[in-house]
């Protein structure tokens, strides 16, 4: 059960993080954490780390903390290992670069079956890891190059995207965050929750989504684990369970948005 947490913004905000407490309260209070990794945009570059280790063991984690500026872009993830060994190799967001952008891509979830369909299994040997995740990020940029090669093309790329949800949803759980150069794409599907009993089934919402819409929501603005100091006219949030007392919207199973500088420019409901 990881956590995921996105941010894309109309204006560079500073936001404050603490991964830890993040994870802690967004759902694995009783569970260890097998690994931590945020990306930061900075321009058409990103600042970009990861650990395998917990982030409340963490001099680099309370580095990152100490050290924020204002971006627009941000993407972090918090891992529970379910597949493939707590290393830096199959540590989220996993990142490549595609067509002279950088490519981030974090997951939830669990994607059985995955490495025996043939159009992914001819890319196992190009992952540095052995995690489903990494491998359907490998499926999904391949496809991106065949079938979406222009970056202009917002609208194509969503569309590839969006089929690659709906064939990877079929496999499990399958909340995704890909950070294409400057567009954030997300899938909403299911996730296991914890309850007193233990972890549930897989069940909806997987992911939930806060906006703020020309200033509708006033900063400074206090989640757990993440505090936005200045909130900008168009943000948008993403976390895997609602971090504050704002309007966060529960996303319905097979929502798939895309959003630019704080603003969906694409959004469908897979049927």
């Amino acid at each position: 059960m990881c956590e995921l947490f996105a941010m894309s913004a109309s204006a560079p905000a500073k936001v404050r993080y603490d991964l830890d407490r993040f994870a802690a309260e967004g759902g694995e209070r009783h569970q260890n954490r097998d690994g931590w990794g945020i990306v930061i945009s900075d321009g058409r570059d990103a600042h970009y780390f990861r650990e395998s280790e917990p982030a409340s063991r963490s001099p680099l984690d309370r580095f990152v903390r100490m050290h924020s500026t204002p971006h627009t872009l941000v993407l972090a993830h918090v891992r529970r290992a379910s597949q493939g060994d707590r290393t830096l190799a199959n540590t989220h967001p996993f990142r490549r670069v595609l067509h002279g952008r950088l490519q981030h891509f974090a997951h939830n979830g669990n994607l059985d079956g995955l490495e025996r369909m043939p159009e992914a299994r001819r890319l196992s040997d190009e992952r540095v890891g052995d995690t489903d995740s990494e491998l359907a990020f490998l499926l999904l940029l391949d496809r991106v190059t065949r079938e979406a090669p222009d970056a202009s093309r917002s609208d194509t790329r969503f569309s590839v995207f969006r089929d690659f949800c709906r064939d990877m949803a079929r496999l499990g759980p399958a909340n995704f965050i890909w950070l294409d150069g400057d567009v954030l794409h997300v899938h909403a599907d299911r996730r296991r929750y914890e309850t007193e009993h233990g972890l549930s089934e897989p069940r909806a919402p997987g992911l939930h989504m806060l906006r703020s819409v020309r200033g509708s929501l006033s900063g400074p603005h206090e989640c757990v684990g993440a505090a936005i100091e200045a909130v900008p006219e168009h943000m948008v949030v993403f976390a895997s369970l609602p971090l504050s007392r704002g309007p966060w919207e529960p996303l319905q199973q097979s929502t798939v948005l895309a959003v630019r500088a704080g603003e969906i420019v694409h959004q469908e409901q897979i049927a």
